[in-house]
C-alpha cells in the first residue's frame, strides 16, 4: 500500500476523551473509534505511509507484537474499505505524535454504526426537487 491520508470532504470528526467520533456525511455512517485508534487517526491527518505508523508505534511501544501491528493494519485497511481514506502521493515527511510516555499499547477498536444513516444522508438544503418534494431521499449504497 502508497500513502494514505485522511479522506476529509464528506468526513468531520472529533476525539472525545481518547474516541474517535466521525460521521461520513456521504454514506450516512458514524464510527466510534477506540483503543490506540486516536493516535493513528493523529497520524492520518497528513499523507503518510502505513510502514511509518508501525515505525512509530514500535518506537513508542517497544514490547508490541506481531499481533498488535497485524491489527493495526487491520484497522487501516478497515478505514480504506469504508471510503475514510484515499490514496496519497507524494508522502511528507509526517508529523508523528510523541507516543512516549503514553500507557500500554492497545489495539485499535472500530465499530460501524448505520442506524442512523438515511437520517444522517439527507441533506435538506441541497438535495431539493421541485417536483419531488423536499427533501429529496438519496438511495444508499454499500459504501
Amino acid at each position: 500500500m502508497s500513502g494514505v491520508v485522511l479522506d476529509e470532504t464528506n468526513l468531520s470528526s472529533e476525539i472525545f476523551d481518547g474516541e474517535v467520533v466521525a460521521v461520513n456525511f456521504a454514506t450516512g455512517k458514524y464510527y466510534g473509534m477506540r483503543g490506540s485508534a486516536q493516535l493513528i487517526w493523529e497520524m492520518l491527518r497528513e499523507p503518510v505511509d502505513p510502514a511509518m505508523i508501525e515505525t512509530a508505534l514500535r518506537t513508542g511501544y517497544p514490547d508490541l507484537d506481531d499481533d498488535d501491528v497485524a491489527s493495526v493494519q487491520r484497522f487501516i485497511d478497515l478505514l480504506v474499505e469504508e471510503g475514510i481514506l484515499q490514496p496519497a502521493s507524494p508522502i511528507a515527511s509526517p508529523k508523528l505524535p510523541d507516543i512516549s510516555g503514553r500507557a500500554s499499547f492497545m489495539r485499535p477498536e472500530l465499530e460501524i454504526h448505520t442506524d442512523l444513516q438515511e437520517l444522517i444522508a439527507l441533506d435538506p438544503i441541497h438535495d431539493v426537487d421541485p417536483g419531488g418534494g423536499w427533501p429529496l431521499r438519496r438511495e444508499l449504497g454499500d459504501s
